[in-house]
């Protein structure tokens, strides 16, 4: 299953992913999450990767199209591709076989989505955008706790396709 949180910068995604994926672990799901970088114009930075001092980032700043690194309990993966799309990334990059994967931007996909907004001229512009099945405002009372009760409820009403 497939969960976009979308909306504009500084609306308080960031703060909704990570209190979906806390309460949806303490379901016993497993969650993936996918981010989008958001910045489109090219003369600003990337990403940040990890100082390149550590061994992966030097095999990866030789030259590596990949870099993998395995600790006791983590991997991490750097791999060098050209923008894709969120159905690619799904496809290409998730490597573990989750429950619902939480997508922070990728506004245009095709999957369903929750709109988080800060005012209403910004409920009006992302209201356009496709598979809307929850909106919230993060700064309303209550607000979170009724977003808890309808994700229990989406998710259990979707299953685990």
């Amino acid at each position: 299953m497939i969960l976009q949180i979308v909306g504009y910068k500084n609306s308080g995604k960031t703060t909704l992913m990570t209190h979906a994926v806390k309460f949806l672990k303490l379901h016993g799901f497993c969650v993936a999450t996918i981010k989008h970088h958001g910045q489109h114009d090219l003369n600003l930075s990337d990403i940040e990767l990890q100082m390149d001092t550590v061994d992966h980032m030097k095999h990866f700043n030789a030259g590596a199209d990949q870099s993998i690194v395995q600790g006791h309990h983590l991997q991490q993966t750097v791999t060098r591709i050209e923008k894709q799309r969120l159905d690619e990334i799904i496809d290409k990059s998730v490597t573990i076989d989750s429950d619902i994967i939480l997508v922070e931007g990728f506004k245009e996909a095709n999957y369903d989505k929750v709109l988080i907004y800060r005012d209403d001229a910004d409920y009006q512009q992302l209201n356009k955008l496709s598979n809307i099945q929850y909106d919230i405002n993060i700064e309303q009372p209550l607000a979170l706790q009724k977003f808890e009760q309808w994700l229990l409820s989406f998710v259990n009403e979707k299953g685990m396709d």
